[in-house]
């Protein structure tokens, strides 16, 4: 028996390795579920609130250069999301007072502001802005 432990040790000398099986791929979990479940109802809400809808990778992307064109401190390293979800808020903000444009600029200086100007741009620049908001992030009506 001494014999077959030493052959059995031996004839495994020299031998590679077996490369580890692939992981499985899991099936989704219950947190997965959930997880789309809430980020569903968060849309219901903001649809309800009258928030638009997050744009397309391609109309973000002309958004966030036409606001860099605009003054590219507004984009600086912010956040490309970020600026969305800004633009998104504010056309929830032009929407709610088309009677009231100083606050409606009073909103868009609070919301693009930036560590050179903690009080958001200006007038001139915040109008800009928000030309760039209602052409790309708000839905048209």
């Amino acid at each position: 028996m001494g014999a077959a432990l030493a052959l059995g040790v031996l004839s495994g000398c020299g031998r590679e390795a077996e490369e580890p099986a692939a992981p499985e791929v899991a099936a989704p979990t219950p947190d997965a579920a959930a997880n789309s479940k809430a980020a569903a109802a968060i849309a219901e809400a903001e649809k309800a609130a009258g928030i638009p809808p997050k744009p397309s990778d391609e109309i973000a992307a002309k958004y966030l250069a036409a606001l860099r064109k605009i003054n590219p401190e507004i984009v600086g390293d912010t956040d490309p999301e970020r600026l969305i979800d800004r633009g998104r808020d504010q056309c929830v903000t032009i929407k709610s007072f088309p009677d009231e444009p100083d606050k409606v600029l009073m909103f868009t200086n609070t919301r693009f502001s930036s560590p050179d100007h903690p009080n958001g741009l200006g007038d001139a620049t915040a109008k800009k802005i928000n030309k760039v908001i209602v052409k790309y992030i708000c839905p048209k009506a």
